[in-house]
């Protein structure tokens, strides 16, 4: 099936990389097929009276309406960056997906509606075979389609060309609970018609609302995979001048994404080395991610005779204190009698999270007869 979505594309010259062109093809090629299905299906559901047909018939005419919004989507989203958004436009996708998944939901429920008026009202649909076999041969040009849009979503990473697949697919499924409501009718079971349409309305709000999540958690600031922070840990620590990696942000802006990381390092580095540390390790990330990288430095002196044990006990506690995983930059400040331990921790500000606070330094301080002081930083990857 790729294969054969791939010579569509060739047919048409549209390349992987002109991601504007791709959009619009895909929207304009589904309002044609899904216009012409639309009519089909609101033409019998009226002949035949079919709640079913009917609202399956306004299914696919809202996928109509979700085309347009991914060709908008797509015009907006190409747009360079500008002062207001220096990150450019890439998130107009998430919210094309957003509107699209709206759209569905409320066909979905206006959908529950006219199903539950027809369970109430019920009437006998009477239809021919030929009538049933042209109202099939709608499931399979609207599977073929979700399988484009997604083969093209997953192609140039488009949540809106993948909302748009779903929405596709919804409605080749709900033609198949209405083809079993208009064969069941025909036996005489009146009431399949509006049971066949609930079925369809809940499984088209499931749909809608799964996709709402998908597109809204990006928009709001959704955690990067953890491939991701892995990868870009395994990077920095692959330069032996890196004692660790921690405060790693990955912020997605569509195809373009600004990653950022702090690197620990021997407080005996210069600052040009240090410098030049830096600016390797972000062409590497830069390199391999296509993305923006910046690496921020914070030097360590891990010369302090009691480092080692210190940062070891840490560690150790971080068995009954999962919290001290975060621990970062950890300092030593005096000589080997008189000292402060100093270090940061990614930790929610709660008052639980206060406490516990407290007794770790306690614990830390009874061990090594010092200071403890704890800076928290907001949680991050």
């Amino acid at each position: 099936m790729e294969r054969f979505f791939e010579s569509l594309l060739k047919l048409f010259k549209i390349r992987e990389e002109e991601r504007k062109k791709v959009g619009y093809f895909e929207g304009f090629f589904s309002i044609g097929v899904n216009v012409i299905i639309s009519l089909i299906k609101l033409v019998y559901g009226l002949i035949l009276n079919s709640v079913s047909l009917i609202a399956d018939a306004i299914h696919s005419i809202s996928d109509v309406l979700s085309s347009i919004v991914v060709i908008i989507g797509f015009k907006l989203s190409e747009k360079p960056a500008d002062k207001e958004h220096p990150f450019g436009h890439g998130r107009i996708d998430l919210i094309a997906s957003v509107i699209i998944s709206t759209m569905l939901l409320i066909v979905g429920f206006e959908f529950l509606k006219d199903s539950l008026f027809k369970i109430k009202n019920p009437t006998i649909v009477k239809s021919t075979t030929i009538e049933i076999l042209i109202i099939s041969s709608t499931i399979i040009f609207k599977e073929l389609l979700a399988q484009f849009s997604f083969f093209l979503g997953k192609k140039i990473n488009s949540p809106s060309l993948i909302a748009e697949g779903h929405h596709h697919r919804s409605d080749a499924l709900s033609t198949v609970i209405v083809i079993i409501s208009l064969i069941a009718s025909n036996y005489g079971y009146k009431w399949f018609d509006g049971m066949a349409g609930i079925v369809v309305a809940i499984f088209i709000m499931h749909t809608a609302i799964d996709l709402l999540k998908d597109a809204a958690n990006p928009l709001i600031g959704s955690a990067p995979e953890k491939e991701v922070i892995e990868n870009i840990k395994k990077i920095a620590l692959s330069y032996p001048e890196v004692i660790d990696v921690h405060d790693i942000v990955v912020h997605q802006f569509g195809e373009k994404w600004h990653i950022s990381l702090h690197i620990e390092i021997p407080h005996t580095m210069t600052v040009l080395n240090a410098h030049t540390l830096a600016d390797s390790i972000e062409r590497r990330i830069q390199s391999i991610y296509k993305r923006m990288a910046v690496v921020h430095i914070d030097p360590v002196n891990s010369d302090h005779p009691l480092y080692g044990k210190v940062k070891d006990f840490i560690k150790s506690l971080a068995n009954n204190y999962p919290e001290l995983k975060t621990a970062h930059d950890i300092r030593i400040v005096g000589d080997e009698k008189n000292f402060n331990i100093l270090f940061d921790i990614n930790l929610e500000e709660t008052k639980e999270n206060y406490n516990r606070l407290k007794e770790i330094r306690r614990i830390i301080s009874e061990r090594f007869n010092a200071g403890v002081i704890v800076n928290v930083d907001p949680p991050l990857s």
